[in-house]
């Protein structure tokens, strides 16, 4: 660390920061928040700019637990250890993220994934959550895993993708929010990196979760029996077993799409102004995690190179072929974006055709593949 620290301050001196460095096939990429240095050590191929957005979210992370005002103490004890502030669940949340943003183009993307639901029975949740919200509360999230099944917010204060990714990683991945019901302070940074606000976490049934956020730290008990009349209600309504039973579906496949061209592989949407996205699971050659790490790898170069000729007011279409795949990029910007993956000998055309096919079907299926209409009070 102190050769890290001497690099970044030779820099500093000549009134510069460093970037990226590389040595041999390794790529290292500082990103200085403040009194927090953060560096990423990579020999995957990915650029500068994705191991900086990988940083950028793990200074996220760190805030989420220890809130803004720990620049403030680093600034004024320097040699100051804040693994102990921390925690053992600190590491295991930033593990997970990186990990999962090697496979999820989420954090890239800076987008979110809802679960695939009939919209009336989203809309019948989001209502029931909406209907039983206390005076303090800001937010409501249902999730399905890491797949966001309902949100309402008050309307004055927005949840954005990353804080409701940085959310979506503390849920999912904090063993001890399972064993009951919990009640645990959260910064949420792009709502304010000041300080906390409170999260009652219970999960329902397995993997679906309910959190519900309050500026109070005082409201457990009336978030308590919210929760209660809550679940109540969607067992009543039939909507807590429509929910599991989405969940439960076998996924849907490229297969689903039926766009009666073979050589597509895989697609990523995203919904620009909802900020949100879709994508089947991966199939052959790009099956499993391993494969999928592969695939994202080849949808962040793509992203780079679209992202340098990219105009903002006029449409970039961007083909690319490898001896593994071949991608095509469409953008459209305040609209969509959309990556196809295809056979390596897929000829523009037919990509293009692919490409234009699956862009209908999602506009067939956008009601159970987005949430379309936020829903606040």
């Amino acid at each position: 660390m102190g050769v890290i620290s001497a690099i970044i301050s030779n820099f500093q001196r000549c009134k510069d920061n460093v970037r990226s460095l590389v040595a041999g096939q390794h790529k290292f990429v500082f990103l200085v928040q403040g009194p927090i240095y953060l560096v990423a050590i990579s020999r995957s191929g990915e650029s500068e700019k994705q191991l900086t957005i990988q940083l950028e979210h793990v200074h996220l992370q760190i805030i989420s637990i220890l809130t803004g005002s720990i620049h403030n103490t680093l600034r004024n004890r320097p040699q100051y250890d804040i693994r102990g502030l921390m925690g053992e669940t600190a590491e295991t949340l930033i593990t997970e993220l990186l990990s999962d943003s090697n496979v999820n183009p989420a954090y890239q993307m800076k987008c979110i994934q809802c679960l695939r639901l009939d919209r009336e029975c989203r809309e019948r949740v989001a209502t029931t959550l909406k209907s039983h919200r206390t005076k303090n509360m800001l937010f409501g999230v249902l999730l399905a895993g890491k797949e966001v099944v309902s949100l309402v917010r008050i309307k004055e204060t927005v949840l954005l993708p990353t804080d409701l990714l940085l959310l979506t990683n503390f849920v999912t991945n904090s063993q001890s929010l399972r064993s009951g019901e919990a009640w645990t302070p959260i910064c949420l940074p792009q709502v304010s990196s000041k300080g906390y606000v409170w999260a009652y976490v219970c999960f329902i049934i397995g993997d679906l979760s309910l959190t519900l956020i309050t500026a109070h730290d005082g409201d457990f008990f009336q978030l308590q029996e919210v929760k209660r009349r809550i679940v109540s209600q969607l067992q009543k309504s039939g909507d807590l077993d429509m929910v599991q039973k989405a969940f439960r579906r076998k996924p849907w496949t490229i297969l689903n799409v039926n766009t009666e061209i073979y050589e597509l592989i895989h697609f990523v949407y995203k919904f620009e102004n909802a900020k949100q996205f879709v994508c089947p699971p991966a199939i052959h050659p790009f099956k499993g995690r391993q494969g999928m790490k592969l695939l994202m790898r080849d949808y962040k170069k793509v992203m780079d190179r679209v992202s340098t000729v990219q105009s903002a007011k006029s449409q970039t279409v961007y083909f690319q072929a490898s001896d593994l795949s071949a991608v095509l990029a469409w953008v459209r910007p305040g609209d969509f974006e959309i990556y196809c993956t295809f056979t390596p000998l897929v000829p523009k055309e037919v990509a293009i055709t692919a490409c234009n096919r699956v862009l209908r079907w999602i506009k067939r299926e956008e009601k159970s593949l987005f949430i379309l209409h936020g829903s606040t009070w």
